[in-house]
């Protein structure tokens, strides 16, 4: 094959491909099913962005957290637990003192 037949040939494809490529693109362009999977995508990827990494984290670990242990528990921090248990301690005293008979002075 001299070079002429190979620079037609290779002329041909290229234009075979761009046509091709040129008439799937208007295809798909024109077709309202993809132009709607199009737009749900940007909201999807807009959806993503806006949300904040740590929010998502956080989403993730308490979706896991409600699945390993329940809806009707929540898991807090010992230190948490410690402050509540601190307050009903000092609740009680306070009641106690009140509850305490004072001396009337006759």
């Amino acid at each position: 094959m001299s070079d002429i037949e190979q620079a037609i040939r290779d002329i041909v494809q290229d234009e075979i491909s761009s046509t091709i490529d040129d008439q799937v693109s208007d295809a798909i362009s024109g077709n309202d099913q993809v132009q709607d999977l199009e737009y749900k995508i940007e909201d999807l990827e807009q959806k993503i962005d806006d949300r904040n990494d740590d929010d998502t984290i956080d989403m993730v670990v308490d979706h896991l957290i409600k699945r390993l242990i329940g809806d009707s528990n929540r898991v807090v921090s010992k230190s948490y637990v410690q402050s509540l248990n601190d307050e009903i301690t000092k609740l009680k005293s306070e009641l106690a003192d009140k509850n305490k008979p004072t001396a009337v002075n006759e």
